[in-house]
Parts: structure tokens; C-alpha cells; sequence
């Protein structure tokens, strides 16, 4: 696959997951819910707009107008509509960015430090992801909702309850699902026809670490999408 970035030192990669979850938390706590709607729907749009320029700029012989493509940019726009139709508190956004977070960052490190096998149903998608890798986001997912929730003092709610104990199941689809749209694509990273724009790459690379914003934002859009469903 085109694109394809050098593996970042996993010390790095946790310095970058660190940053990036003071961030968010930050945002939502401190700036309030409606400058976090605004900061995260601006990466929703992002990751929209990857697809597309990718779309653009990919081999002729790629199939670049597959069904995962649309799919991905329809749960992407519906994310963004909900997110500013559907109204959570500042606490429930951290609890649904951080497990998410969480799960892609467990994920990419259990894989990285115990990763071999590689499952069956995801090998023709995501040849890279490892049992390991998926044990890690359940991990990842549900120690992070849990310890948001006792240390946000967070209303145990049958709706928080159930996202804290089951939203890697929609970390794990949003994760094949943006995977998937990407192989359409014939691309391994979806900043890699971005960096080179005038505006867009500097944007992008405010991302790098991350790969992009569609790689960053896959598993959250769907994440939620299931959370709103929820409340």
C-alpha cells in the first residue's frame, strides 16, 4: 500500500497519546461542551476531507469509489449532525473520548509488545492487527471508562454504565471500518496525499503522530454514534 509512515518509537508513541488525551480532556472540562463540539467536529470534517483528496489522488488501477469509502463518510457525516443535534455533558465526552482514546492506544500497544497471531476475519482488511491488538483495546476501552467515570464522579446512569463496559465493540467496528476504507483507497495512512497542500498540510501535520484524522477518528465516529444510541 502508497503512504506508508515509519513506525514511531512506542516511548514516543505514549508521550503523543498522553498529549493528546490532557487535550481533549482540557477542551471538554475547561473549555466547555460547546468548544469541544466545535473542536471535535472540525476533526470529523478533517477526516471527510481525507477521503476525498486521497480519493483524488490515488492510482488510477485503485478502486477508490468502493462501498466502505461511503460508508465511512456517511457514519462521519451522521457523527457530526449528532454531535450537535444530541447534546452530552462535558464529563460524558471525556468518558466517550477517552475510552476510545484508550482503546486504539492499548491496542497499538499490546500489539507492538505481544502481537503475533493475526485473526482470520480481519486479515484481508487489517493484516497488521493482532489478537493481542484487540485484547488490548477491550482492555484499553473499559479500564478507561471505569476509571473516568469514579474519577469524574460520573452518574452511573444505565447509559454510561453500558458505554464504559461495552464501547470497544464500536472502537473495534470503527477501527476495521476506517482500515477497510483506506485499502479501498490503496493507501496505508490517510494523511499521505495531504501533507504536500498548501493549507491542508499544515494542518495535517499537527496529526502526524496519529497518521491522520480519519486513522484518529474511525473508531470514535462510530464510538459515538452507539453512545448517543444509548442515551
Amino acid at each position: 500500500m502508497n503512504g506508508t509512515t515509519p513506525k514511531l518509537p512506542l516511548r514516543q508513541e505514549i508521550v503523543d497519546t498522553l498529549v493528546i488525551c490532557t487535550i481533549y480532556a482540557v477542551t471538554a472540562l475547561i473549555g466547555g461542551a460547546l468548544i469541544f463540539r466545535l473542536f471535535i467536529g472540525f476533526c470529523f470534517v478533517m477526516a471527510i476531507v481525507e477521503i476525498f483528496v486521497n480519493s483524488l489522488y490515488v492510482d488510477e488501477d485503485k478502486n477508490h469509489c468502493g462501498a466502505f469509502n461511503a460508508l465511512m463518510t456517511i457514519v462521519l457525516g451522521v457523527a457530526i449532525y449528532l454531535l450537535f443535534q444530541k447534546k452530552m455533558t462535558s464529563e460524558q465526552y471525556v468518558l466517550w473520548i477517552g475510552s476510545v482514546t484508550a482503546a486504539d492506544a492499548c491496542g497499538l500497544f499490546f500489539g507492538r509488545l505481544f502481537g503475533s497471531k493475526r485473526p482470520f476475519f480481519s486479515k484481508n482488511i487489517s493484516p497488521n492487527k493482532t489478537y493481542a491488538g484487540y485484547i488490548g483495546e477491550i482492555v484499553g476501552s473499559i479500564a478507561a471508562g471505569w476509571i473516568i467515570i469514579v474519577v469524574l464522579k460520573i452518574p452511573l446512569l444505565a447509559a454510561n454504565i453500558c458505554f464504559a463496559s461495552t464501547g470497544f465493540i464500536a472502537c473495534v467496528i470503527g477501527d476495521l471500518l476506517g482500515s477497510a476504507a483506506k485499502r479501498e483507497l490503496g493507501i496505508k495512512n490517510s494523511e499521505c496525499f495531504l501533507l504536500d497542500k498548501p493549507v491542508l498540510g499544515k494542518v495535517e501535520r499537527l496529526m502526524r503522530s496519529r497518521h491522520g484524522f480519519l486513522d484518529c477518528f474511525d473508531s470514535a465516529s462510530v464510538a459515538f454514534i452507539y453512545f448517543i444510541i444509548l442515551l
